[in-house]
């Protein structure tokens, strides 16, 4: 695919995050896990980070029908069976995992911040998920 920028989507690793909540069958069980993972870390590891942040815009996605530029063909058609479900219960965490993925405890930080063009709309991005949440 070769996906690169800095939108949450813009990421192969998204994809395969993707991929694995599609296929879950206990979807607020691994989402609830994927937070826990990176709010109890020491240190957050890039994969382990963006199965956090993917899991964070899908709640987005399902709770305030933010429309990501997403090249899975079936993801608006998913995000729509999910509104059956109440993943309320998730959104302060999904609202703290944003905090940890943005600090220097991150190693997707610290790869961003080498990309001093891109920087500054990684992280704004991040933090528009974390507004949309917090309303």
């Amino acid at each position: 695919m070769g996906a690169w920028d800095f939108a949450v989507f813009d990421d192969d690793t998204a994809y395969d995050v993707l991929d694995d909540l599609k296929e879950s069958s206990d979807i607020i069980k691994d989402m609830e896990k994927y937070f826990d993972d990176v709010i109890e870390a020491d240190y957050v590891e890039y994969e382990e980070g963006y199965y956090a942040l993917v899991s964070a815009a899908v709640l987005d996605s399902v709770m305030n029908d933010t429309q990501y530029r997403c090249d899975d063909e079936d993801y608006f058609e998913w995000i729509k069976s999910l509104k059956r479900i109440d993943l309320t219960s998730l959104q302060s965490k999904a609202i703290k995992v944003i905090d940890v993925i943005i600090s220097d405890k991150s190693e997707s930080k610290e790869l961003w911040e080498e990309n001093e063009e891109l920087y500054s709309s990684w992280r704004e991005d991040k933090r528009s998920i974390q507004k949309r949440l917090l309303q």
